[in-house]
């Protein structure tokens, strides 16, 4: 009987000593800080559904989407040149369910003084989209290069209309090209409307927009682009020269990259989940593909390398701002 109930006793504390060795191995693991969403998680794109910039933001989010745990939605919230979404992408709990597209666009608008915030009201998690300005003139333009464009700008000082929109990237990068030939253009503020009627109808001589915006026309022909404010060719278009190996210095600001801010105070744990899965999506061959028909390239970086790259851009577009702005 006394053999038995040791036996009994014996059994009863094998049992709890696995217990505890289980309780330990599971608080470790929950000290090793792992997170996982227990909620879908929400895009705040701060344009309109449709753009150029909501749709490549779509098709790389679905391929987010394939490594997470939870589902990823897109919501548009437009509004003040994207300042709208990110002041409720400010307002929003720092939860890590929610972020917030972050494009050139905001740099910008803060070195003009139209943006109160800037990378530093957030949580940077990293790049994702590389994407580079394209200046376009019509298919039958007598302009086969931009030197010849540059030229004839110089003959004809204040002549040439060259359109972008006000307050947008394109527009620093027609004072860039001033800047850097000692040249003026005739400068068109082309609004919100459709651009490339503009030059189809020789309204203007040229515009400048995000390359994916404008390729639909230089694949079927309408257009000329004279250059790819970058420095490697975007793939398939090895043909059109970039900046940099027309020998141009210092247009590294004017890049149209796209990176996920948080809400400040979002755990960095979860900041980095969704930085890995930006990481698994930039190197799934099927997001590259569909990405590149649109002639956009994904792009990772760690949360460390991204602050780092946006201080240097924040400083940068700074001075391009004091600089060019009259």
């Amino acid at each position: 009987m006394k053999r038995s109930l040791l036996v009994i006793l014996m059994s009863l504390l094998l049992i709890g000593s696995v217990a505890a060795m289980g309780g330990s191995e599971s608080s470790a693991s929950a000290q090793s800080g792992e997170w996982t969403p227990s909620e879908d998680i929400t895009i705040i794109v701060p344009y309109e559904a449709g753009g150029n910039t909501d749709i490549p933001t779509r098709i790389f989010a679905k391929y987010m989407e394939k490594y997470a745990d939870v589902g990823i939605t897109i919501t548009n919230i437009e509004g003040a040149g994207g300042r709208t979404g990110a002041n409720e992408a400010m307002r929003s709990d720092p939860d890590g369910f929610t972020y917030l597209l972050q494009s050139s666009g905001f740099i910008m608008q803060y070195a003009l003084g139209l943006a109160d915030f800037n990378y530093e009201d957030f949580e940077p998690v990293g790049y994702f989209l590389d994407s580079s300005m394209a200046m376009v003139v019509a298919a039958d333009s007598p302009y086969q290069t931009l030197d010849d464009f540059i030229e004839a700008a110089r003959q004809n000082p204040g002549q040439l209309k060259v359109g972008s929109v006000s307050g947008t990237l394109p527009l620093f990068g027609v004072l860039y090209l001033e800047e850097q030939n000692d040249v003026t253009f005739n400068k068109v503020d082309l609004g919100v409307g459709a651009k490339a009627p503009e030059v189809m109808s020789h309204r203007i001589e040229s515009y400048i927009d995000g390359f994916g915006a404008v390729k639909q026309f230089i694949d079927s022909g309408d257009f000329r682009c004279l250059a790819i404010f970058g420095e490697t060719p975007v793939p398939g278009y090895e043909d059109i020269p970039t900046l940099g190996q027309l020998g141009y210095e210092d247009y590294g600001y004017l890049k149209q990259n796209f990176g996920f801010w948080a809400p400040k105070g979002t755990p960095a744990k979860a900041v980095e989940y969704f930085n890995s899965l930006i990481k698994q999506a930039t190197a799934d061959p099927e997001c590259i593909e569909e990405l590149s028909v649109l002639a956009y390239l994904p792009m990772y970086t760690t949360p460390e390398e991204y602050n780092e790259l946006l201080k240097t851009a924040y400083a940068d577009f700074d001075t391009a701002a004091q600089g060019l702005v009259k």
